[in-house]
């Protein structure tokens, strides 16, 4: 099983962030979400503090879904976080299935 995560992020007032994962492989990788959560981003400012989480008081579908990605195939999660303040983040996107996988990324707003 070979998957990539890459996280990009989009500052034009909001912070727009693409989640994608990717499989690198030559065979199929069968995902499998525990709930309707498939990925969450988290935001840190420099001293390492969570600021900003998406799936914070959100509420998901309790329901075993699965998606096969076939070699080169990804999927692709986008989340938006509105009115952020001014200062330099890290950003984490996580996959939130049975396969441990997360990338992070710098961002300045």
């Amino acid at each position: 099983m070979s998957l990539d995560a890459t996280l990009d992020a989009t500052v034009n007032g909001d912070v727009q962030f693409s989640f994608r994962v990717t499989n690198t492989g030559t065979t199929a990788v069968t995902l499998t979400f525990p709930s309707g959560k498939r990925a969450d981003i988290a935001v840190e400012d420099e001293s390492g503090s969570t600021v900003w989480r998406w799936s914070d008081g959100r509420m998901f579908t309790q329901m075993i879904t699965r998606a096969t990605l076939e070699p080169g195939e990804q999927i692709e999660e986008s989340f938006t976080w509105s009115d952020p303040p001014p200062g330099r983040y890290v950003a984490r996107g996580t996959l939130e299935a049975d396969h441990d996988l997360a990338t992070e990324t710098e961002l300045t707003v």
